[in-house]
């Protein structure tokens, strides 16, 4: 035993110290894990040449050995060794509401208990041992080569002091690998803003950059974590991998990405309870060979009405609109945009720079248990654990310089469409070049964007024309999608215009009003009610707006009266993606 001082604080803090006498040969070499990470991050984090290791009981001894390690300009390994099982335990009796949402004893006021990792780039491992657990988080702050491993880590007092269980601010090259993470999924009466029972699981904020998150269990937690606190906080662009993770009974926020570029690739969503991956702030993310079920918004942009993210989505257990109700997916009104179309919006923009070779959706349903989490020793899945069922390894991919493809594998060939019109329909031809077509899809939109785009139409893999007999008048935007084994491949976006204005309606009664406009709303009209709601109409001359977008139908009611903001109340779908309500007051 041997008694370490910090330079600042005249504490005497009693643990192990071990040499790292078995592995200084192999470090001496130079780094043996960097790029092993599968994402962004290439960090060794302290096992490099001139480490030492420790072991710890105990959040105050961790953060002592930080601050001597330090002192004396040496990277760190630390083995956790404590059982903090009986305060969860207590933190889950005191925060699970009872019949009527309160409480027994809520805590979100209380210290932030935490290891800091400040102003560090040596290279640190913090490990907890096999049948450890903790009841603090870890923050990193300012900090480079940073590896968080094997931490069981539950149900953290102090929400109002910001009590993440893991929290990256700044952080550079950081690993963060087989992890427990969870706390209760459920807000108690009372708590502060109404969503401060618990913190996040994994924030990652402010000048981060290059972070890997692989291999964790994410479980019974509200928010599961933020890419970036705000909509200024975008940090230059940060980039992050979220790969082999399990993501179980979730509320929302896997993660909250603002701005940047996240990966998303073989990781199971099972029991989202109010909306997953949220792309914000013009933000780019690749979900890549992962499985959905019983997840409610799974892909979406919400809570930001002018700068959404875009999604490249490949090769997931999710292939079409057809898949929702076979894996329990369903979507409720308030996203700005919903991947119910389950469309790529746009192809990833950046290279890849890591090698990583995904196995099929089954596989990770079938077999991630047996590799995430703690005390798994750092096991990894791999193609061989699934009886054949793999995609090729990806090394430094390319993206697209179009948004010709969303595949992993850009399609050699094009379409090339074309558009005119007949009367009230729009006739669609189109040709293929060095393209071997299979499942074709006819999508529409009011613009050229092809986020929000709605498909209109399945064909077989001969068919080179369609006829659409359902647009009113206005002008449109028309694609055709190729799928030919997994590689995607889009047309051009052709335009057309029918008639003199944009506006439909399903009533045939005298005096329904002419709409105009492209927006949420028609030109003069105020939304009453979003998707699923009630429109209650005080003023105006009762004439109710349901669609977005140039696309509307529209219902007379008395005044004052209501009408349910539903497809069955209107009597059509205008496919607004998603449909609102309005009227002029």
């Amino acid at each position: 035993m041997k008694n370490i001082t910090s330079g600042t604080a005249q504490r005497r803090v009693n643990f192990t110290r071990k040499l790292l006498v078995s592995t200084l040969g192999l470090l001496a070499s130079g780094s043996v894990l960097a790029a092993a990470t599968g994402g962004f991050s290439t960090t060794d984090g302290g096992n490099v040449s001139g480490a030492q290791s420790f072991n710890a009981s105990t959040h105050t001894q961790i953060q002592q050995i930080i601050e001597n390690a330090k002192d004396g300009d040496y990277p760190v390994i630390i083995t956790y060794t404590g059982n903090e099982d009986s305060l969860i335990n207590q933190m889950i009796r005191d925060h699970t509401v009872d019949s009527s949402g309160n409480c027994p004893n809520p805590r979100w006021s209380e210290a932030y208990r935490k290891v800091e990792i400040k102003e560090f780039t040596r290279g640190i491992t913090i490990q907890g041992a096999n049948g450890s657990s903790a009841n603090f988080g870890i923050v990193v702050n300012k900090s480079s080569n940073v590896i968080v491993r094997n931490m069981k880590i539950g149900a953290l007092a102090g929400a109002s002091n910001d009590a993440d269980m893991i929290r990256i601010d700044s952080g550079v090259n950081v690993w963060i690998d087989h992890n427990e993470l969870f706390a209760v999924n459920n807000e108690c009466k009372g708590s502060p803003d109404g969503d401060l029972t618990f913190e996040s699981a994994i924030d990652i904020k402010k000048e981060s950059q290059n972070i890997t998150v692989s291999y964790n269990i994410i479980r019974d937690s509200k928010k599961v974590g933020l890419d970036g606190s705000s909509s200024t906080d975008i940090g230059g662009g940060r980039k992050i991998t979220f790969h082999h993770n399990i993501y179980r009974n979730v509320g929302a926020r896997l993660p909250l990405q603002r701005g940047g570029w996240t990966h998303m690739y073989n990781n199971l969503y099972d029991g989202i309870t109010s909306s997953g991956i949220n792309v914000r702030q013009n933000g780019y993310a690749l979900i890549e060979s992962n499985w959905f079920q019983n997840a409610v918004n799974p892909v979406t942009c919400r809570f930001d009405s002018s700068n959404c993210g875009k999604w490249d989505l490949r090769n997931n257990n999710i292939r079409n609109p057809g898949d929702f109700a076979t894996y329990n997916i369903t979507w409720t009104s308030g996203g700005t945009i919903d991947a119910t179309n389950w469309t790529t919006t746009a192809p990833f923009p950046i290279s890849i720079p890591y090698s990583y070779s995904p196995v099929t959706p089954q596989c990770v349903k079938d077999k991630i248990a047996q590799y995430a989490g703690v005390g798994k020793n750092g096991a990894q899945l791999t193609a061989s654990a699934c009886s054949g069922g793999t995609t090729s390894s990806v090394s430094s991919s390319t993206p697209s310089s179009t948004a010709s493809s969303s595949s992993s594998a850009a399609a050699s060939g094009s379409i090339n469409l074309s558009t005119s019109v007949s009367g009230t329909s729009v006739n669609l031809s189109w040709s293929t070049s060095n393209l071997t077509t299979a499942s074709q899809e006819v999508y529409r939109d009011t613009d050229s964007d092809p986020a929000g785009r709605v498909r209109i139409a399945t064909l077989t893999s001969a068919a080179r024309s369609y006829t659409d007999s359902t647009a009113s008048a206005g002008t449109y935007y028309y694609w055709i999608k190729n799928t030919t084994n997994g590689v995607v491949t889009n047309s051009n976006a052709a335009s057309v215009t029918i008639g003199g204005t944009s506006s439909s309606s399903s009533s045939a009664a005298s005096g329904a009003p002419v709409l105009g406009g492209t927006g949420d709303y028609p030109s003069g009209f105020s939304k009453c009610a979003d998707l699923g709601g009630t429109c209650s109409v005080t003023s105006g001359d009762g004439w109710v707006a349901f669609g977005r977008k140039g696309n509307w139908v529209l219902k007379k009611v008395s005044v004052p009266g209501s009408i349910a903001c539903t497809v069955s109340a209107f009597g059509s779908d205008p496919l607004g993606n998603p449909n609102k309500c309005s009227y002029k007051r």
